[in-house]
């Protein structure tokens, strides 16, 4: 179920994003010859009008393949009525083209590369965009349909426990009520951080009370409690709790707890409310992805910790689905930020990366040569197979070792 779930949920971000880079092809004039989701063998083909709209066999991926988009077309100055432009090996190629795709590739007006530098860019960037507004609109509905969460006061429940971290190494479980630290009554989350990171990394004494039988099956009326008093020592330098919270040059203690959903409840919005929390997640969800690549490009971050490939996804996204819905929708959101960012970087074969040769080109006043263009797609070619097969790597370690 996780594995269908998760070429689902990748299926739904790729034409998201594809869709974007398709309207903004459309709207300039710019001639789409496939609209395919995934790569390698087409597995099904629907023709209508200029464009074939496949789906391929390995659902990791898509392409919109525009007239035009292939650097060698313009330094030939044509292309023979059998060849499509952006055809490549990792893609799969499409066998003929149609008496209408013929015309349109012969069309140079239609060409993608023929056109001026501000309709490339946007067509470029629709791709991105549409990943964002998608999540906008995910989280915006989200809040809208069920509220903003409000952590209210009362006894701090834990929802999860991190491995390896103060509060898993002191015993401490899901389902756990915290009723005092080193004595002081603990009435909000807050109250909890305040402590812990003011504690500068000294034992502190936590008393809790431990629901009798399983937590998860049990409804909070109904639940029981057994008093437990146990040391916890707060621990500082958790590279990627910092990394993401923008604290990577602090002393931020933590004892690795989050807060279960017996602490949250959901005050209703308007529609305009409901867009601007939207906005702000997106905003935050963007910020923490740029902080985790800086991260990584400057060391800061093991590769080992914070990339994972598809495997990855198909566990979180199955860890999702048991959660229900709002866990499925806020992984969606997550994916679609993250896959937006990403696109941006500005390596070559990215969004990001036609960006960058799109501008230099520009700031020039003459194109670049062919040869650099090669060169520099070999490159970023290169990169992406490495980072694939070292994600894909990871997945394995994580789930054998």
């Amino acid at each position: 179920m996780g594995i269908i779930l998760a070429i689902i949920i990748l299926g739904v971000l790729v034409f998201v994003h594809e869709l974007g880079h398709f309207l903004v092809a459309k709207f300039f004039g710019v001639g789409v010859l496939e609209f395919a989701l995934g790569f390698g063998p087409v597995l099904t083909r629907i023709q209508r009008g200029e464009t074939t709209y496949t789906i391929r066999t390995i659902p990791l991926g898509g392409f919109v393949r525009m007239a035009g988009d292939d650097p060698t077309m313009m330094e030939n100055g044509g292309v023979a009525d059998s060849e499509v432009g952006g055809a490549s090996p990792i893609e799969g190629t499409q066998e003929e083209l149609t008496p209408a795709q013929q015309a349109m590739v012969k069309d140079t007006n239609r060409w993608f590369l023929k056109k001026p530098y501000l309709p490339r860019c946007a067509i470029v960037v629709a791709g991105p965009l549409f990943n964002f507004i998608f999540a906008w609109l995910l989280a915006a509905g989200t809040y809208f349909v069920v509220g903003l969460p409000v952590v209210g006061e009362g006894p701090v429940t834990i929802g999860s426990v991190q491995p390896g971290l103060p509060a898993q190494i002191a015993g401490i479980q899901e389902g756990d009520r915290i009723v005092t630290i080193e004595g002081r009554q603990v009435k909000s989350f807050g109250e909890l951080v305040e402590i812990v990171r003011g504690s500068g990394g000294k034992e502190l004494e936590f008393v809790l009370e431990r629901p009798v039988g399983e937590f998860a099956k049990q409804e909070p009326s109904a639940r029981t409690y057994q008093p437990l008093t146990v040391k916890v020592n707060p621990k500082a330098g958790v590279t990627e709790y910092d990394v993401l919270e923008g604290n990577s040059n602090n002393a931020t203690y933590r004892v690795g707890i989050t807060l279960a959903d017996d602490n949250v409840t959901y005050r209703p919005v308007t529609l305009l409310q409901a867009g601007h929390a939207g906005w702000l997640r997106v905003e935050m969800l963007s910020l923490q992805t740029i902080r985790v690549v800086k991260a990584l490009v400057t060391g800061l971050l093991a590769p080992q910790k914070a990339i994972g490939g598809p495997i990855e996804i198909i566990k979180q996204t199955a860890a999702s689905a048991d959660r229900g819905l709002m866990s499925v929708v806020t992984m969606m959101i997550f994916l679609n930020v993250t896959l937006g960012v990403m696109n941006l970087l500005p390596i070559p074969v990215l969004d990001g990366g036609h960006l960058t040769l799109f501008t230099i080109e520009f700031l020039r006043g003459k194109p670049l040569s062919l040869r650099f263009q090669e060169y520099a797609t070999r490159v970023g070619m290169t990169l992406l197979l490495c980072l694939m097969v070292f994600a894909i790597g990871n997945d394995l370690r994580r789930v054998f070792f």
